[in-house]
């Protein structure tokens, strides 16, 4: 009994003693743990690089399972890693996209929790490289591989490279209009309208004022230089963008502004001729608008200047035409102006052309000719005076014929080169051929079988032949087998012609056998 009682004491005292220590340590150990600093782990401590060839992953950094899902798998990393980081920035598919096809290179912001990110892909070769990095808030520096770095320098170096040489004038300004960039185009044009001077020292002398407030789009300005020239410039301006800053570009008109100025010169040096021509002149362009117009054709047509000057249609010009009775009528007037509008035979034939016998009496010759550009030049010229003329030679010509058919003489005549011009019924009675040959040679052998032999045929031939410029009229008698004879007159004609004329002899001679050999007596 005592010595259960002694052992319970002893295992009592044993655990007071451990609730003693125990409560000693809670009591004297430090209280709130939470107000200890907790330890920040940076997933982005270090710049994780991915290097893709043909959308394979071939190296990769460490640490990247918070991107793409380890074990990595390298054929699906480029999607993978899409995907991660279109959670952290906006357009990462489409940069992405531009990188891989065009080689184009991207730099993008987003945030992972609290931090930054930077995103930057970049084109090595046959390799695409994406660098992730943190851009701390607190520090103005930007985790970045050396490799990207270098890319993205030669990029910024080609970009003003390309910028300088570039021969449009190309510069920034801010909401107040200060020029705060300008490539070496717009330099080039400062130092020589402004001086040296113009090119120390920002912001930029401004070649065109007011470009801060002006319109977006496209506008012509003009600018002087010291020497007093003037330059014309094609000003593009675009809308401000997040930081209210313009990006403005000029285009050099100079050239446009001078084959303007000479075409101009051109068009008044063509007003000045067509303004003396006679033939009325009618220039429509590709709308078929009058564009251009003498006053010949004011005068031929009667149509007023002012009205002209409105620049009508082409068949509102005829229409006016009509009205003053100085065209043809048609029996189908609508069809035959929409036919001469459309100037379809003028497209198919290459020039359309048609002679207008007016009422009055007075006839025009009407041309319309195609252009290149679409435009058609309707020309009208007053043939009147020529119609008469030919008119009246006609006359005279069927007055002169009719003479020749009357007379019994057989007549034929000859051009110089021995071609048969006329001849009268009574020479191709003579030759007893419904018509003559149409040459002198020809037509001499039928004559000569309705005659004696007689060296008079080679005679005329010689004669023929020779130079008719001294050559003097003679005359030769011809005898038939009947005993009827005619005399043969051979008259030389102005320009190397010949006539022929064989005149009726009344009266008959005796028959012979040989040739006659008459001495011919000249005509005077």
């Amino acid at each position: 009994m005592p010595a259960l009682a002694v052992t319970m004491l002893a295992g009592l005292g044993g655990a007071a003693a451990g609730l003693l220590a125990l409560a000693y340590m809670v009591w004297f150990a430090p209280r709130g743990r939470s107000d200890l600093p907790s330890i920040a782990t940076d997933a982005l401590s270090e710049p994780r690089q991915f290097l893709f060839r043909n959308g394979y992953l071939v190296e990769h950094s460490e640490n990247i399972a918070f991107l793409v899902p380890t074990p990595v798998d390298n054929l699906k990393a480029w999607v993978q890693l899409i995907d991660a980081l279109s959670d952290m920035a906006d357009g990462v598919e489409e940069a992405f996209s531009e990188l891989q096809d065009s080689g184009r290179s991207f730099r993008l912001t987003g945030t992972l929790g609290r931090d930054q990110v930077l995103i930057i892909g970049v084109r090595q070769g046959d390799d695409l490289r994406i660098t992730v990095a943190s851009a701390e808030t607190s520090q103005t520096s930007m985790r970045i591989d050396t490799a990207s770095l270098k890319v993205l320098e030669e990029d910024a170096h080609l970009l003003t490279r390309s910028s300088d040489t570039n021969p449009t004038l190309s510069w920034v300004v801010d909401a107040e209009g200060r020029v705060i960039w300008c490539n070496a185009a717009y330099l080039g044009l400062a130092i020589r309208c402004a001086g040296p001077d113009a090119a120390r020292g920002w912001p930029m002398v401004a070649l065109f004022p007011d470009e801060g407030g002006a319109p977006v789009g496209t506008s012509r300005r003009r600018v002087e230089d010291r020497e007093g020239t003037g330059h014309w410039f094609e000003i593009t301006t675009t809308a401000p963008d997040a930081r209210d800053l313009r990006h403005m570009h000029a285009l050099s008109l100079d050239a446009v502004i001078s084959a303007e100025d000479n075409l101009r010169t051109f068009i008044q040096t063509l007003t000045k001729t067509f303004a003396y021509l006679p033939t009325g002149l009618a220039i429509f362009d590709r709308d078929r608008t009058l564009a251009m117009f003498n006053p010949a054709l004011m005068d031929m047509t009667g149509l007023d200047g002012s009205w002209l000057s409105r620049r009508p249609k082409l068949e509102d010009f005829f229409d006016a035409l009509r009205d003053h009775r100085k065209l043809p009528e048609p029996r189908d007037y609508k069809a035959w102006r929409d036919g001469l509008s459309d100037l379809s035979r003028v497209d198919a034939g290459g020039t359309y052309s048609e002679t207008w016998t007016l009422p009055n009496g007075q006839t025009y010759c009407v041309t319309g000719r195609p252009q290149a550009d679409g435009a058609v030049a309707l020309m009208l010229e007053d043939v009147s005076a020529d119609v008469s003329a030919n008119r009246a030679h006609r006359e005279e010509v069927e007055a002169l014929c009719g003479a020749l058919e009357a007379t019994d003489d057989a007549l034929a005549v000859f051009s110089a080169g021995g071609t048969r011009i006329t001849a009268n019924a009574a020479a191709r009675h003579l030759a007893a051929v419904p018509d003559l040959p149409e040459t002198f040679d020809a037509c001499l052998k039928v004559w000569a079988a309705r005659f004696r032999p007689s060296p008079v045929w080679g005679d005329l031939r010689s004669f023929a032949k020779a130079p008719m410029a001294e050559a003097v009229a003679w005359e030769e008698t011809l005898h038939c087998d009947a005993g009827m004879h005619r005399t043969l007159r051979v008259q030389p004609l102005r320009g190397g012609g010949l006539a022929l004329s064989f005149a009726l002899s009344t009266g008959t001679l005796a028959p012979v056998s040989d040739p006659v050999d008459v001495d011919r007596t000249p005509v005077s």
